[in-house]
């Protein structure tokens, strides 16, 4: 084998190596994320500390979607940044996924107050998603315990990766229930 052939493989050994660490980087950061949930739309008073921010959230909760939080259910609260003029969403750290669970049951009362309950994604798999909207395979999105999910036009549900390829992944999908149905022959 000639130097260049080993050259060649090394880079391929490293670049499939670095691929696999961001896939479990990634992993580990959303799992990190379990029991977060993002409230956006509630908007930031001048003088907002996180007792009286604590504070709102328990009443938003507690009068928009009935929920009922102690105050040993949140580890931390915080706003994080958005773009400038908008209102910066809250990220609540949840001890227990049960509370999690709570919470996002109420999503759609929390709608038609004005409210957004999502689930804390890290950037990647927020860009996985995005890059998901664009396909015109792609109906809607579903995140659900800590995978991205997507539902094609065909009511098909595909659990996806950061790396994947889109077509690829649907095709594939697509052949190994083809095979299925027919009992493995083709």
């Amino acid at each position: 084998m000639g130097i260049i052939t080993e050259l060649e493989a090394k880079v391929r050994k490293t670049y499939d190596t670095s691929r696999e660490a961001l896939k479990l980087a990634n992993y580990n950061e959303q799992y990190s994320r379990k029991n977060n949930v993002k409230i956006m739309n509630i908007t930031e008073s001048p003088d907002e500390s996180e007792t009286s921010l604590t504070q709102t959230v328990y009443n938003i909760l507690r009068t928009t979607a009935d929920v009922e939080l102690k105050q040993e259910d949140i580890i931390a609260i915080h706003r994080i940044p958005t773009k400038k003029g908008a209102i910066r969403p809250i990220v609540i750290k949840l001890r227990k996924n049960n509370a999690k669970s709570s919470i996002m049951k109420k999503q759609t009362p929390m709608k038609t107050k004005g409210f957004r309950l999502v689930d804390d994604v890290t950037k990647r798999n927020q860009g996985l998603i995005s890059r998901l909207l664009l396909h015109p395979d792609i109906k809607n999105a579903l995140f659900f315990n800590g995978s991205v999910f997507r539902q094609t036009t065909s009511d098909e549900r595909i659990k996806f990766d950061i790396f994947d390829n889109v077509d690829n992944t649907i095709s594939d999908f697509r052949n190994r229930n083809r095979k299925l149905k027919t009992g493995g022959s083709m």
